[in-house]
This record gives structure tokens, sequence and C-alpha cells, in this order.
């Protein structure tokens, strides 16, 4: 309670402290690792964890060819266990929608129809848990790199950041929908308990958008970034209460995709690409520092490649380093197809980012490529 009392008077004096210049921070590249894949392992590109044991660094995976969970040594760069996932049966999974690893031989899935399942390292099932909310329509739950299940003892969180009626509704009616919800997995019945945290009214005082986020946790916090709000939100595990909404603005991030209406043909992504946007949150526990990414709008006219693919792969990527209590650090904007989107996680030697982005020209589909990096003014172990 000590260390979230702090946590909170830090961000207060933070939030009244005058905008200091974003500083543009180097980095340097520590080494480059590629992992060979089979032809039985087809990577969802959209949910990676790191796993850090006693026995070595791991990269865990969803392998869409074959409904299982990879996971990969990181330090020799070879695949070292399948978790097969069964499609029929007792131990039938469902349509898996991410998963997260939390013990050493437990694996959390997220699934359609709307349950958390349990399985064990042998695919298994151990235990499942239906989503249900009474005032709103859960139609989907997941545990992807922008919103992983989080935990906090046999307490999970999870998210599910839509709105049913995007297009008829107004302002006034943000506040009625509960995006965030908990599950204490070792209660009798567990049931899912929606927090009564949603987007603020003045979200859309520019007009509609878009209300997805991603998030991260530090210790007893939940942090959410929104894909179209300055402001992160930190959030008690404890209490489930919003303790505040601080603004975190990326240099770079200035216009925010307006939806005014149904989109015709592809209007709405030429229109997306044109705009500014937030991506991944990731807190890195070992320099206690987070990374916020941002996508930086472009002209679709000014790439060979059909904006379709840029649509699916982000040219430009920029990224911002805050400190603990959320204090930006520096800025730095990546090359233009330099990394991979929604493929990055914090190891032990830094940040890792993934330079297998399709649209560049090294492409190479067998791989997974990883440049790990680390930025000035940071302390690193060696």
């Amino acid at each position: 309670m000590k260390a979230l009392k702090a946590f909170i008077f830090c961000i207060s004096i933070f939030s009244c402290s005058p905008k200091e210049e974003k500083i543009q921070l180097s980095l340097t590249v520590l080494d480059s690792i590629k992992i060979p894949l089979d032809s039985t392992i087809n990577p969802n590109g959209t949910t990676f964890q790191y796993i850090n044991s006693d026995s070595g660094e791991y990269l865990a995976l969803q392998n869409k060819a074959v409904h299982a969970i990879e996971i990969f040594n990181l330090e020799f760069g070879i695949h070292a266990k399948r978790i097969k996932l069964q499609k029929d049966g007792p131990n039938r999974s469902g349509e898996v929608n991410g998963f997260r690893l939390f013990s050493n031989d437990s694996l959390l899935v997220a699934s359609y129809p709307q349950k958390l399942m349990l399985f064990n390292f042998e695919g298994l099932k151990t235990s499942e848990f239906p989503v249900k909310d009474s005032q709103n329509d859960v139609n989907y739950i997941s545990s992807t790199s922008e919103i992983p299940f989080l935990f906090d003892g046999k307490k999970v969180f999870g998210a599910q950041p839509f709105f049913r009626n995007f297009f008829d509704m107004s302002a006034s009616d943000l506040g009625k929908y509960s995006h965030i919800y908990q599950l204490d997995m070792e209660s009798v019945n567990p049931e899912a308990e929606w927090l009564p945290i949603s987007n603020p009214e003045d979200t859309w005082k520019e007009g509609k958008k878009v209300s997805k986020f991603t998030w991260t946790d530090r210790g007893d916090s939940i942090l959410v970034s929104p894909y179209n709000d300055h402001r992160i939100w930190v959030i008690s595990k404890k209490s489930g209460e919003l303790l505040n909404r601080l603004e975190v603005k990326a240099p770079l991030v200035n216009q925010f995709h307006i939806i005014k209406g149904l989109p015709s043909g592809d209007q709405g992504i030429i229109e997306e690409l044109e705009s500014d946007r937030y991506e991944l949150l990731l807190y890195d526990q070992f320099r206690a520092v987070f990374y916020r990414f941002y996508f930086v709008g472009i002209d679709v006219n000014d790439f060979e490649v059909h904006y379709r693919e840029l649509y699916s792969n982000r040219p430009k990527i920029g990224l911002l380093v805050l400190d603990t209590n959320l204090k930006i650090i520096g800025n730095h904007l990546f090359d233009t197809h330099q990394i991979e989107p929604w493929n990055y996680f914090v190891g032990r030697k830094g940040l890792y980012v993934s330079t297998n982005n399709p649209n560049r020209d090294d492409f190479d589909e067998n791989y997974l490529r990883y440049d790990i990096i680390r930025f000035e003014g940071l302390e690193y172990e060696d």
C-alpha cells in the first residue's frame, strides 16, 4: 500500500508540473537474433510473450497453422516446446484469441465463445471461466500483445475495449460502457466483475474516435494507453479504481482519426493511415521505464506499397521512453519500415524489436528476427 501511495503521489506531482522539451533519444543495437521457423509454424503476429525463468529467457507465440503455442529459447535461437491445443473433445480450446503463460505449467487462453480457459503444458484443460456482462454484450475477448491478461496472484484482469453501437452513440453514452473486468480464478463460482471505469465524455469533444486501447502493468497498478488519446489511465489492481489520467503526448502525434460516418470503400483505411495514433505500451521491469509506441500519419501517395499493405504494417513508428512516474525521458522515430508493428517485447538485455516487417526488401517468413536495442541514459546490467 505504501508503494501505491508513493506512485500516486509522484504522478500527481508530475501532472501539475510544466511540460519539458522532448529529448530525441539515440539508440544502439546490442545484438541481432534470427530464429528459424519450420514449415509447421505460422506465427500470429499480434500475440507474443517474453518469459524470464531460472532456465533462461524464452519467447512464446501463438501458432495459427497447427493450433498451438510455441516456445523458443532466445539465448540459443531454437524451438524449445510446443503446447498443442485441441479443436475437439474434452480438452477443446475453442477459437483462440490470444494467451498468457503465468506459471511454470499454466496457460490461460482467451477463447470464443467468450471464456477464459486454463490448460497445463500437456494441453489438458483444468478450468474454464465464462465472461459475461449483464449490461453490455460481450462479443469478443482476447489476450494479445496489446491487451494481454494481467495478473495479481490468482486474480486475472482482461479487457474488451469495444462499443456495441458505435455509429448510433453520443459522447454521453461513453460512460455506460465498462471495458475492464477482473476474475478470481480461486473462487468457488468465479464470475467476471466489471470495473466502473469508462472513457471520459471529453474523449469525443473533437468527434468520434475508435475506443481501442493497449495496456500494461507495474506492480499493483494497471496503465491504459488509448489509441486516440494522449492521456494514460492509472488503475489500482487492489481497489479496481481509476487513480488518475495523465497526459503523455508524443511530439509527432497531433492528428487523431475522427470518424464522421460509415466509410465508403477503402476511404476509412486511407483516413486511418493519414492519422496519428498510439500503439503498444510496455513496462521495462529491468530498467523501471515505460515504452509507448505510436504510429505517425502518412500520405499514401508517397509509397509504392499499396495502402492496404501499409495499413497492415504501418511504415512510420515512433517511441516515447517514460520514467516510472510517466514523465517523458525522450523520443525516438524509427526509419520507415525499419520494425514490424506489434512485435516487440522487453528482455534482460534490452528492448527487442522485430526487424522482419513484411514491407522490407529483406523480409523472410521463415524466421523471427529481432534487434536488441538500448537507449542512451538507461542503465543496463552489462
